[in-house]
């Protein structure tokens, strides 16, 4: 197995990258300063040096309130590059696993979203995602889209990151708490990846492509996850001091970009072909704290 793992600078690229060297596993792996995703002829140029067996698409236009004055530039880089690199993948008969999100939702839906209920963006960001499935579904039959929410790990800008610098400088902060999901590790999300392109190269016949689900347990608020941090800052003394949080309608924390108040995902498809279980947002909490402090 070849791997060409595209976005090795964000999240969850930087975790598929060093995941894969530990495992020893053949890869090559780009940045968005080595490789501009949108520009076709220099991505074909890689596919053609590489020759991958696989590729992971990692990138992504992630800025939701940015998206709102950039719906162009999103789909650029969301859609329209992922449908030519899908088309360059069906081309060279080699499978696709693209990253995706709970934005396509709209977030009305009472329990858990499947992989197969309508779907219904609210924002910019959430469209150009959609938009990016269906390129994928367009231009190849051999795909895997992983649809999953509330990311964070130890290397860009996130929920936790944010969070621990705010108790550092702040005495007290509100948060919302009438939107709910499943925080999901970088790292699990890479872990799942390497898990799913096993699977792949292990059964030629795989037959099962399509959209998978996949976040953390158990479903929480934003106001319940930053509690949860928070606690574990305390207990692990990086915060010595009281910080009152307090909880808010997302009414009235003021954005751009509309979020789904619902982002729950039903997991058992994942685990059914790929035996790949929710993401323990909590362990990874306390293990993120440890690196911070080291």
């Amino acid at each position: 197995m070849k791997l060409l793992i595209l976005g090795s600078n964000g999240q969850v690229g930087h975790c598929l990258a060093e995941q894969a060297e530990k495992k020893g596993l053949e890869f090559y792996a780009t940045n968005s300063s080595q490789l501009d995703i949108t520009d076709y002829s220099k991505v074909a140029e890689v596919f053609r040096q590489v020759n991958p067996s696989l590729v992971i698409n990692a990138t992504a236009y992630t800025n939701v309130e940015k998206a709102e004055d950039e719906p162009e530039k999103a789909l650029e880089v969301n859609s329209k590059s992922v449908g030519n690199l899908a088309g360059l993948c069906s081309k060279n008969n080699v499978p696709l696993i693209h990253i995706s999100t709970d934005y396509v939702f709209d977030g009305t839906k009472d329990g858990y979203y499947q992989e197969n209920d309508p779907v219904n963006p609210i924002n910019s960001y959430g469209k150009s995602k959609l938009a990016g499935e269906q390129a994928v579904i367009a231009n190849t039959g051999r795909y895997v889209i992983l649809r999953t929410s509330w990311v964070f790990g130890r290397h860009g800008k996130n929920f936790v990151k944010t969070m621990l610098n705010l108790f550092k400088s702040r005495d007290e902060l509100t948060v919302v708490s009438d939107q709910i999901g499943g925080p999901t590790f970088a790292g699990d999300i890479a872990s799942a990846i390497l898990r799913i392109a096993e699977v792949l190269e292990s059964r030629p016949d795989f037959s099962d492509w399509g959209i998978f689900n996949f976040s953390g347990k158990e479903d929480v608020s934003w106001f319940e996850f930053a509690k949860s941090i928070y606690e574990a800052s305390r207990q692990k003394q990086l915060i010595t001091k009281d910080v009152s949080i307090k909880p808010i309608p997302a009414s009235m924390f003021k954005t751009k970009a509309t979020r789904p108040q619902n982002s729950k995902l039903d997991l058992s498809k994942i685990k059914n072909v790929f035996d790949i279980s929710a993401s323990d947002w909590k362990s990874e909490i306390d293990n993120y704290i440890e690196h911070y402090l080291q």
